[in-house]
């Protein structure tokens, strides 16, 4: 399977009176870059949201979050801390006598203490109560992968299918560039051989030996020359390349880096080849190989 680090997934789900929805958005990264956003009440979780999602992606950057639809209508216990108030009325009590205040105490002074309150939230749960929550949360944020990694998957399966095309494309180009180097070989050599007829008939010489030690010495430099004008293993390498990317896109799996890395030879062998052969045609292929390199390159960018 090949995934794209593109991707959305939106699932709702009941706990209790409460009513949620969680959210998951990709986008491509270099790494794994995951950012969870919860309710208060969820936070104990988070860490278990990450460990769950970083088991089954690997790479992109990951947006999760939960955001609370409908709240329970429980209404919270106010409690009251009993040695607070007391130990204000204490407080009170001293400053009033000292102060030469007259007026008592009364419990509205007492209550405009903050501290002395205190609430049972509504969503307080027992140790039972969080281990279902946690079980709950753990079935929606598995199905809510899947219905991620299948958009992924979607999404990575077209991808592929472009690079392909532009992969034959590629096999295409590098038939002609055979062609093309038994051409220019075959030029080279006769416009070599052409020239050295020209400078025997413009220097002739009876002796035979030095004829033939001449002749010798310029088909070594015909064959240095060849050498230096031929793509062979340009042309090799290249088609390595081409075979290697084609076998990893096929593969699937985590291809981006290996890509990446891939379409850095390519580049080279291209370049080399273009600055060596001293051919306007394949100077012309070499040109649209390179576009077709940065082509992949780009669209491999959002492959996991």
């Amino acid at each position: 399977m090949i995934l794209s680090m593109t991707g959305f997934a939106s699932r709702t789900f009941q706990v209790g009176e409460d009513s949620y929805k969680i959210e998951v958005k990709s986008l491509n990264h270099r790494f794994l870059d995951l950012k969870v956003r919860v309710p208060r009440d969820f936070a104990p979780f988070e860490a278990n949201l990450r460990g769950w999602i970083e088991a089954r992606i690997k790479r992109g950057a990951i947006d999760l979050w939960i955001e609370r639809q409908s709240a329970s209508k429980t209404v919270s216990e106010v409690r009251i801390d009993e040695d607070r108030i007391r130990s204000a009325h204490r407080v009170l009590e001293r400053l009033r006598t000292e102060l030469g205040i007259r007026e008592e105490v009364g419990m509205r002074d007492l209550l405009a203490f903050p501290e002395v309150f205190s609430k049972a939230a509504a969503d307080e749960r027992s140790a039972t109560d969080e281990e279902l929550l946690r079980k709950e949360l753990h079935l929606v944020t598995g199905l809510l992968l899947d219905d991620l990694i299948a958009m992924r998957s979607s999404e990575g399966i077209r991808l592929r299918d472009a690079l392909l095309a532009i992969v034959d494309g590629f096999k295409e180009t590098h038939g002609r560039l055979l062609a093309r180097r038994e051409v220019i070989r075959n030029r080279a050599a006769e416009k070599i051989r052409k020239r050295i007829e020209l400078c025997f008939e413009a220097w002739p010489s009876a002796d035979d030996r030095l004829r033939a030690l001449m002749e010798s010495r310029i088909a070594q430099e015909i064959a240095h020359s060849l050498e230096k004008l031929d793509v062979e293993e340009e042309l090799t390498r290249l088609h390595g390349h081409i075979v290697s990317v084609e076998r990893i896109l096929k593969e699937g799996g985590a291809v981006g880096k290996k890509l990446d890395f891939m379409f850095q030879e390519l580049n080279r062998e291209v370049n080399t080849l273009s600055n060596k052969s001293q051919d306007l045609d394949i100077s012309s292929e070499a040109i649209g190989l390179k576009i077709g390199i940065e082509q992949l390159r780009e669209q491999s960018l959002n492959l996991e």
